[in-house]
């Protein structure tokens, strides 16, 4: 699937371009662009590849990742399922990262923050969002192949109208 974009947020332009991979689900691509707008002010990159110098002999790849002005990596988010090994070495090899996993709902974001204050070494270092009741359905079913939107986001709510819908959404935190 691919999915091209024309959004305005927060007064700025941009026409982001996003095709999945062999082994993502189409809701993914819907995913990764309501954090890219979540997240607009920093200035995420969609298509992070290991030839991105924060990356540099990184095997773990981010859904967005946001660099400062000298390259380093200042804001790593999934979005969705990510695994203990994954998050062990992200938290170990970016210590000034912020890093934020943005969930389908409350009930899987409860269960991530369960299993990393049980099994993970520093929990604290880990920002869950989720996407508050029906929101992240009404989403994916609002954006498809071609998304025009503009509005207001600020990390934690988007406010705007999308493919011609009102989006309202204030993440959760977790």
């Amino acid at each position: 699937m691919k999915l091209k974009a024309d959004l305005t947020f927060n007064g700025t332009e941009r026409r982001p371009f996003l095709m999945s991979g062999p082994s993502e689900p189409d809701d993914h691509l819907a995913h990764r662009l309501a954090a890219f707008i979540l997240f607009w002010n920093d200035e995420p990159t969609l298509d992070a590849t290991t030839k991105t110098p924060a990356l540099s002999g990184f095997e773990f790849l981010p859904d967005l990742l946001a660099t400062d002005a000298a390259g380093e990596a200042t804001l790593w988010i999934e979005c969705g399922s990510v695994t203990m090994n994954k998050l062990t070495k992200v938290t170990r090899r970016m210590p000034r990262a912020r890093i934020v996993i943005i969930k389908e709902n409350e009930r899987s974001a409860q269960q991530l923050r369960k299993d990393l204050q049980d099994q993970f070494d520093r929990p604290e270092r880990v920002e869950i969002l989720a996407w508050p009741g029906n929101s992240y359905k009404e989403w994916a079913e609002t954006v498809g192949d071609s998304v025009e939107g503009f509005g207001e986001a600020d990390g934690r709510t988007i406010n705007g109208v999308v493919n011609e819908k009102m989006v309202v959404v204030e993440f959760k935190s977790f």
